[in-house]
């Protein structure tokens, strides 16, 4: 193998890599966050040398803005903490119209 082709499948590897890794934080966040708080965690042990550490606490996960409805973030103007959406949030029903297509 020459030294073209090791670069090269590097590259392809790194890019698979972190497109997966890019794939299961879009899809599945909730348990990318465990597993990044897990590794983090294993990290930051006291007994492991110094750089390990700091690379723990890099990688530990930040508090969660928090976006569901009651964090009173009011951006959607739908939450029950929401002041205003209170007379708002009464659906009103439509009659469904069909089209015909000729």
């Amino acid at each position: 193998m020459s030294a073209y082709n090791i670069v090269q499948d590097v590259i392809i590897a790194a890019l698979v890599f972190f497109s997966a890794l890019y794939v299961l934080r879009r899809l599945l966040p909730k348990w990318m966050r465990a597993r990044q708080e897990a590794l983090a965690t294993l990290l930051s042990k006291p007994s492991r040398p110094y750089p390990v550490r700091k690379l723990g606490v890099f990688l530990m996960p930040g508090e969660s803005a928090g976006g569901g409805c009651g964090s009173g973030c009011s951006t959607c103007s739908t939450c029950e903490s929401n002041p205003e959406a209170g007379a708002e949030t009464e659906l009103k029903a439509k009659p469904l119209e069909f089209q015909r297509h000729i």
